[in-house]
């Protein structure tokens, strides 16, 4: 069983039997977020909720179900997989920064009412988000455990228990106690004396270990406390290490069970301490335990997070090797689907089962980094579209198509999104292709101050876009981790005002996009790495090498400095894969789809 089909399995009874239990737990509403307890939108079968009580398949969201009515909010990437999937008798759609949770509640509770949320799920920001607006009502919020959904959900899965394996220093660039020395010394420095940590991918990072508890992220799902001194409390299921601890670096680490995780924090809590948590990526039970026990509880920024998104000699490397593998699997796929659909139609699972193959061909691969999404023509719309297992929509001669894709590589995680046709694209694809193009590559041209924030250089990349009345309803760009989170944070470009600065040493991808509902979606992503320029000043050098659709660009909408980018790009990725590929076909390929540009 899946995500798609637990989904699927959606119907009115799921409903009937969550409020029957809300009723049990004496609430009038539930708030069901589409994270875990790692506040992870990567999450285990047995975490689904999301799916299981909405029939919303989506990776990012949140719902409301109270007595005699429901919500779904997602972000404009799901807009048109919601109202597809979601029953429109059921649930109202509402988007979740243009029309806030906040701002539903406020038409919808009533005094004496009691809305719930799991403390170990819900995060200090949505809490702070919806309290206000609760209590103006005369409502209330409460706490609740066990989670409502895990009552009602009779044929829930259990959570995998997968072996972890150390992350060798050669690979990771250091070792575990050094990065914690770095990390205690930033909460020092902030007169920090407790981090609470709970996101995964910090943890593995941290510890130098990685595992296999999620679908294509290679994390060990694990709660932690570091103290000021570098003292470690870790919360982890002991099978997962199995009978070799020691050949883990958990010199210093007192070891617990997950159930133990809040009880110890009160515990190591004696009253005045200073607790740091993250107001996105932290649990709202874990500030309410420290408040309790007498902590003042600072909700800031994880300084384990900002650690991490810098990577090290070592883990550049790493990235780089990576992409340029992954990046032959991409030319050897491309080639494939343009000869296969000349002959038959090609279905979407078609090219995720053969990407994957070609990805599985290569040293050090381990999974994809998410699932796949490929979407031909109208399915590309949808920014997060993913394939149903009966094969999807054909890939024909006329079609656009879309295909979003990325491995996890023991040195390096790869994220990569290009828009291909088969045939003389009609002028409106080239021109919305051309736009996006102009803005990846404005984008990929910057030159901007070491520090700069994403908010700040977002709008560069929507420039040609916005000339033509034109948007896209998603961020522009996202961390890349270390053979780790395809999504990691901070690191992020986007219209959020999210304050965490760009730096030398990060990885970011670049990916404006441009979608028509019921149409088709065109997206161009590259990752790329954050490089030194010069006098203070950094920009994003391409790691990803794939040839781009030369065919849906419209030359006449290219400055000469544009043609002169697509080129120069297309010439590097000549120069850097042609003699790594042994087939002479996919030679021919990638000569062909790289010349100059020409008109």
């Amino acid at each position: 069983m899946d995500r798609l089909q637990i989904a699927a399995g959606w119907t009115p009874a799921r409903l009937d039997s969550l409020r029957a239990e809300m009723a049990r737990s004496g609430l009038d509403g539930f708030i069901i977020p589409r994270w875990d307890a790692h506040q992870s939108e990567y999450v285990v079968i047995a975490d689904e909720r999301l799916a299981w009580a909405t029939g919303f398949s989506g990776t990012w969201g949140l719902a409301i179900v109270t007595r005699d009515r429901a919500a779904v909010f997602v972000d404009g990437r799901y807009t048109v997989q919601a109202a597809a999937e979601v029953s429109t008798a059921h649930f109202e759609q509402q988007h979740l920064y243009d029309e806030p949770v906040e701002r539903w509640l406020a038409r919808t509770a009533a005094k004496g009412e009691v809305y719930g949320y799991d403390p170990l799920i819900l995060n200090p920001t949505v809490h702070a988000q919806i309290e206000p607006t609760i209590t103006e009502q005369g409502a209330s919020l409460r706490a609740v455990c066990p989670n409502p959904i895990d009552q009602a959900w009779s044929d829930r899965p259990d959570t995998p228990i997968k072996p972890a394996f150390p992350f060798p220093i050669a690979r990771a660039g250091e070792s575990s106690l050094a990065k914690r020395l770095r990390l205690t010394e930033r909460l020092r420095a902030a007169r920090t004396d407790l981090l609470v940590e709970t996101q995964t991918d910090n943890i593995a990072w941290l510890l130098n270990w990685r595992g296999d508890d999620v679908p294509d992220n290679p994390i060990v799902q694990a709660f932690m406390l570091v103290d000021a001194t570098g003292g470690v409390d870790l919360f982890v299921d002991p099978r997962k290490l199995g009978d070799a601890v020691a050949d883990f670096e958990l010199e210093g680490v007192s070891l617990h069970a997950p159930s133990a995780f809040l009880e110890r924090l009160g515990q190591r809590l004696k009253g005045g301490e200073r607790v740091s948590m993250d107001p996105r990526f932290s649990p709202v039970g874990a500030a309410t335990a420290a408040r309790e026990a007498g902590a003042t509880v600072l909700i800031e920024p994880d300084p384990l997070t900002a650690l991490k998104a810098v990577k090290n000699p070592v883990e550049l490397a790493g990235l780089r090797a990576a992409s340029r593998r992954d990046s032959l699997a991409w030319v050897r796929f491309l080639a494939w689907l343009e000869a296969e659909v000349a002959v038959r139609p090609v279905s979407e699972m078609q090219t995720e089962e053969q990407i994957l193959a070609y990805r599985q061909e290569l040293e050090h691969f381990v999974s994809p980094s998410f699932r796949t999404i490929a979407g031909a023509d109208a399915n590309g719309a949808m920014c997060h579209y993913n394939a149903p297992a009966e094969g999807g929509a054909l890939i024909r001669p006329d079609s656009l198509f879309l295909i979003d894709s990325g491995g996890q590589y023991l040195d390096g995680t790869t994220d990569t999104t290009r828009t291909v046709c088969f045939g003389p694209p009609p002028a409106i694809w080239k021109k919305h292709y051309t736009l996006v193009l102009k803005g990846h590559i404005r984008l990929a041209s910057l030159r901007f101050p070491d520090g700069t924030r994403g908010y700040q250089i977002d709008a560069f990349a929507r420039e040609a876009l916005w000339a033509h009345g034109l948007d896209y309803d998603h961020g522009t760009g996202h961390g890349v981790g270390h053979f780790l989170s395809v999504h990691e944070h901070p690191q992020r470009i986007g219209k959020d005002p999210v304050m965490a600065p760009i730096t030398a040493g990060m990885t970011l991808t670049n990916e404006p996009g441009y979608y028509e509902a019921g149409r088709y979606g065109i997206r161009i992503e590259n990752l790329c790495e954050v490089v030194e320029d010069g006098a203070g000043f950094i920009r994003l050098r391409d790691m990803t090498l794939v040839p781009l659709d030369r065919r849906l660009i419209d030359l006449d909408l290219l400055t000469a400095e544009e043609r002169a980018w697509v080129d120069a790009y297309h010439a590097r990725v000549r120069a850097e894969l042609r003699d790594l590929i042994a087939n002479p076909s996919d030679v021919d390929w990638l000569i062909a789809n790289t010349e100059p540009l020409v008109g």
